[in-house]
C-alpha cells in the first residue's frame, strides 16, 4: 500500500500553529458578506452555489479539507479522515476516520459517508454533482440510471453495488474503476461530506430549509437564519479540533451595494472584501499601502467561444479546421484582457493556471499550446490566408468580405456590450469578413438558437468543480457537457474519448500530465474544438486584524477554521 506523505501533516501543524504568531483580540466575531439570495439549501448532497458551499465549508467536516500551500497550490489536509492509504494500482483508497461526533453526540461513521455517496448518486434525486462519483465503480451505472423508467429495485441494486464500503465504523474503502488522483479534490467538496439518513428522514420537508432539523460536524453551526438577508454561524464546541477554532461567530450578511461593501471593510466592519468592476484598480493600487492583506489568486475558470459543429453554420464554414484557427489566432487576448477588464490573464490554453495533477503544477511544466501558433500567425495577412485556405478546401470561393459569421451571446450590460463590440470590430479588422452579432435576451433564447443552429460561433465560460486538469477538459469527451450546452456532437467527442482511454490505463501523474498536455493540444489547436481566450482570477482584501484566513483554488472562497481576530 502506499500511504501518503508525512508533509501534509507537518503542513497541518505549522498551519496551526501560525494561531500563536499574535495576540488574539478579546471579541472573536467577524462579518462577512454573503450573497443571501444565492443561498437556496441545507442540504448538502443538493448544494452548488457558492454561498452554500461556503456554509457547508464550516458546518460539515468532509474527509479532507482544502488549503494552499506556500506556493499558492492547492493541498488536501486531514479532516474527518486521520490518514488515508492507496493501494499500488491507484484503484483502492482506504481511509481511517478520526474519532469525532455530530452536535447531538452520535459520532460519524463511516457508513455515513457511504449513505452520502450513494444518496448522492440516486438518480431519482437529480442532483448536480452525482458525477462525482464517476470514477468509484458503478457509479456510471448508478447517476447515468434513467429515473423514469429504472424500478425502485433497480436503482437500490445499483446503490449497493457503488464501489464505496464501511469496512467497520472507523475505515471507508472506496474502489475506483479507473486511478483517478483527482479523488482527494472530488472528496473535499461539500457535497461527499457525511450526511445523517436518520435525520433527513425525521426532518421531511423541511430539511431543505430549517437548519433547527440538522445537525452538524464540522467547526461551526448554525444558529440564526434569514432568508435572503443573513446566516450566524457559531463556534462548535464539540468540534474535534475545536481547541484550535478561535473564532466564536461569523455573521453572514447580504450587503447589495459593491460601494457600501467598500465603506464598510475600509471602516474595519467587514473581515474580507472581494473587490469588483471599478474597486478592483482601486484596491489594488492601495495594497501597497498596507492596510490590508491584497490576495490575487488564479481561479479554476476559462472562458472560450464554441462552434457549431453540426454541420448547419449560418456561414458554412465552421467545419474547416483551418478557419476556426484562423478566428481564434486572430484574437489579440493581452488587449482584450488588460482593455476590458483591466484584470484578469490571457488563455493560450484550456487549462488555468493554479490546476494540479497530484503534486505537479500542469501550467508550469506544460507550456500553453496556442503561443507558439500565435508566433508563426502574427500578421492579418497571415490570417487571412488560413482563414482563405480552410475555404478552399470546403469549396468555397467567395471573398473573404461576402463572408458573415454569426456570433451568438447574452448580456445586454455595458461590460457585455463592450465584449461583443470588441470581437465583431477585431475579426471584422483582422479577418476581412463581417460579424453579425445575435444578443439573446434569456438562456431559453440562446439555447433555441444553438438548437436550432442558426449561429457560428457562440460565448461561455467553464468553472472547473474540483482540481484536474480533467475537470476542464473532460467537457469535449462523448458524454461531456459540451454536447448538451454547445454544438459538439458524440462523434467528435468519440475522437477525444481516446485521450480519457489512454488515461484510465495509468495511475502515473507524470503520464497523465504528458496525456493532458496532448489532449489540450487537441482541444485549442489540432481540432480546434474551441477558441479559449481567458482565464480569470479570484482578489481578496483580508483586514490585517483577521489572520489565517484560507482561500483554497477550488472550493469556498473563505475557510475561517483556523482565522482568528488579532489586537
Amino acid at each position: 500500500m502506499k500511504k501518503r506523505t508525512l508533509t501534509v501533516l507537518l503542513t497541518l501543524v505549522l498551519a496551526l500553529c501560525l494561531t500563536c504568531a499574535a495576540a488574539l483580540a478579546e471579541e472573536q466575531k467577524i462579518t462577512v458578506q454573503w450573497t443571501a439570495n444565492n443561498f437556496y439549501s441545507f442540504d448538502n448532497n443538493a448544494n452548488y452555489a457558492a454561498e452554500e458551499i461556503l456554509v457547508q465549508a464550516h458546518v460539515l467536516e468532509g474527509l479532507v479539507r482544502a488549503a494552499t500551500d506556500e506556493n499558492g497550490s492547492q493541498i488536501y489536509l486531514p479532516a474527518g479522515a486521520e490518514d488515508w492509504e492507496v493501494s499500488p494500482d491507484g484503484l483502492t483508497w482506504t481511509f481511517r476516520l478520526r474519532e469525532y461526533y455530530w452536535t447531538d453526540g452520535v459520532r460519524v461513521t463511516a457508513q455515513q459517508y457511504v449513505d452520502s455517496f450513494r444518496r448522492l448518486a440516486d438518480p431519482r434525486n437529480g442532483f448536480d454533482f452525482a458525477s462525482f462519483v464517476d470514477d468509484m465503480v458503478g457509479g456510471k451505472e448508478l447517476y447515468g440510471m434513467d429515473a423514469s423508467t429504472a424500478t425502485a429495485e433497480e436503482i437500490e441494486a445499483a446503490k449497493q453495488n457503488l464501489g464505496v464500503k464501511a469496512v467497520d465504523d472507523a475505515t471507508l474503502e472506496i474502489s475506483l474503476r479507473v486511478p483517478a488522483s483527482q479523488l482527494l479534490s472530488k472528496l473535499s467538496c461539500v457535497w461527499m461530506s457525511p450526511v445523517r439518513l436518520d435525520v433527513i428522514e425525521a426532518a421531511g420537508e423541511m430539511y431543505d430549509t430549517d437548519f433547527n432539523t440538522h445537525v452538524w460536524c464540522g467547526p461551526f453551526t448554525v444558529t440564526a437564519y434569514q432568508k435572503d438577508n443573513s446566516m450566524t454561524l457559531t463556534k462548535n464546541e464539540k468540534y474535534w479540533d475545536a481547541e484550535n477554532v478561535k473564532l466564536d461567530e461569523i455573521e453572514l450578511i447580504l450587503i447589495a451595494e459593491a460601494s457600501t461593501q467598500s465603506t464598510m471593510f475600509k471602516n474595519g466592519e467587514l473581515a474580507v472584501l472581494a473587490p469588483s468592476g471599478d474597486y478592483v484598480s482601486a484596491y489594488r493600487n492601495g495594497a501597497e499601502k498596507g492596510d490590508y492583506t491584497y490576495i490575487q489568486n488564479f481561479a479554476p475558470n476559462v472562458t472560450y467561444f464554441y462552434f457549431n459543429r453540426g454541420g448547419n453554420s449560418t456561414s458554412g464554414l465552421m467545419e474547416s479546421q483551418k478557419v476556426r484557427l484562423a478566428l481564434s489566432l486572430a484574437a489579440n487576448r493581452e488587449e482584450f484582457t488588460a482593455g476590458i477588464f483591466d484584470r484578469y490573464y490571457p488563455a493560450y490554453g484550456f487549462v488555468p493556471f493554479g490546476v494540479t495533477v497530484e503534486e505537479i503544477n500542469f501550467r508550469d511544466n506544460v507550456e500553453e499550446p496556442l503561443k507558439a501558433l500565435a508566433a508563426e500567425y502574427d500578421t492579418p495577412e497571415k490570417l487571412r490566408q488560413l482563414f482563405k485556405e480552410g475555404m478552399a478546401e470546403l469549396g468555397d470561393t467567395r471573398e473573404l468580405k461576402d463572408v458573415t459569421i454569426t456570433y451568438i451571446c447574452r448580456g445586454d450590460s455595458a461590460i457585455k456590450r463592450a465584449q461583443q463590440e470588441y470581437w465583431k470590430a477585431l475579426w471584422e479588422s483582422v479577418l476581412g469578413i463581417k460579424v453579425e452579432v445575435n444578443v439573446l435576451g434569456d438562456s431559453s433564447l440562446l439555447s433555441a438558437e444553438r438548437k436550432a443552429g442558426r449561429y457560428d460561433i457562440g460565448q461561455a465560460g467553464w468553472n472547473g468543480d474540483y482540481n484536474d486538469p480533467i475537470a476542464f477538459l473532460e467537457m469535449w469527451a462523448s458524454y461531456g457537457t459540451s454536447i448538451r450546452y454547445s454544438g459538439w456532437t458524440e462523434e467528435l467527442g468519440k475522437k477525444f474519448d481516446a485521450f480519457i482511454e489512454r488515461l484510465n490505463a495509468t495511475s502515473s501523474a507524470e503520464e497523465r500530465v504528458k496525456i493532458y498536455a496532448e489532449a489540450e493540444q487537441w482541444v485549442v489547436c489540432d481540432e480546434v474544438a474551441a477558441i479559449a481566450y481567458m482565464y480569470t482570477d479570484q482578489i481578496f482584501c483580508i483586514s490585517n486584524k483577521v489572520k489565517n484566513v484560507v482561500t483554497p483554488f477550488v472550493g469556498p472562497y473563505y475557510d475561517f477554521t483556523h482565522a482568528y481576530v488579532a489586537e
